[in-house]
């Protein structure tokens, strides 16, 4: 288990407070339209789910939503929302191993700044195999404003950020935190998206596309 995964084992139980965060209010309920309007009646595959705070927000429009995770932490907790109308099946699963099944809708919600640039395309390649031919895609994560008092701890090689983070219970660690331009997201997922639209918002950054 590499320091990524442990610390998100250990934050599962205070992860959502991360949505009470006075800074993100303003766009939570942004980023809650987006997906009532790009989801109706699809079947959507999430990745990275969490707790499982957007794949309770995708079961409200959505037919059906199957939504991953590679943490059993987190997974716990997601498995204790109620969910409706849509279908919604959780399952553990590593977000760079291709897997099982066909969908026209998919998600990445706050998990790109995670993935460590040496295997973006090992992701990206994973995510798409799920994925049917001009599929919706939804992918958001955090801009870097300069009100964001996180500051990187290192660089790597591959050019991954890193930041450290203490828990409410205690323990630090240092995970990756990358961010991304729109101009760099097109280049990175061209092979894989068409008609991308890239927008900001006061702390977000939202793309959408079809799926190739």
């Amino acid at each position: 288990m590499n320091e990524m995964t442990r610390y998100y084992a250990e934050r599962a139980a205070e992860y959502d407070r991360v949505y009470s965060h006075p800074a993100w209010a303003g766009d939570l309920p942004r980023l809650g339209d987006r997906i009532a309007s790009l989801f109706p009646g699809r079947r959507v595959f999430e990745v990275a789910c969490g707790t499982g705070y957007w794949t309770e927000r995708l079961a409200r429009v959505a037919a059906r939503v199957h939504a991953e995770d590679l943490n059993a932490e987190t997974l716990a907790l997601a498995r204790r929302r109620q969910y409706f109308p849509a279908a919604v099946t959780l399952a553990r699963q590593d977000a760079y191993v291709p897997g099982l099944g066909s969908f026209d809708g998919g998600l990445a919600a706050l998990w790109l700044s995670h993935v460590d640039l040496g295997r973006m395309d090992e992701f990206l390649a994973a995510f798409h195999s799920r994925l049917e031919r001009g599929a919706v895609v939804l992918i958001f994560d955090e801009r870097d404003v300069p009100d964001r008092r996180a500051p990187a701890s290192r660089v790597d090689a591959a050019g991954n950020r890193y930041e450290r983070r203490r828990l409410a219970a205690g323990g630090e660690f240092e995970i990756v935190k990358n961010f991304f331009a729109g101009d760099d997201l097109a280049r990175r997922f061209k092979a894989h998206g068409k008609d991308f639209v890239f927008e900001e918002l006061e702390r977000f950054w939202t793309l959408t596309y079809r799926a190739r």
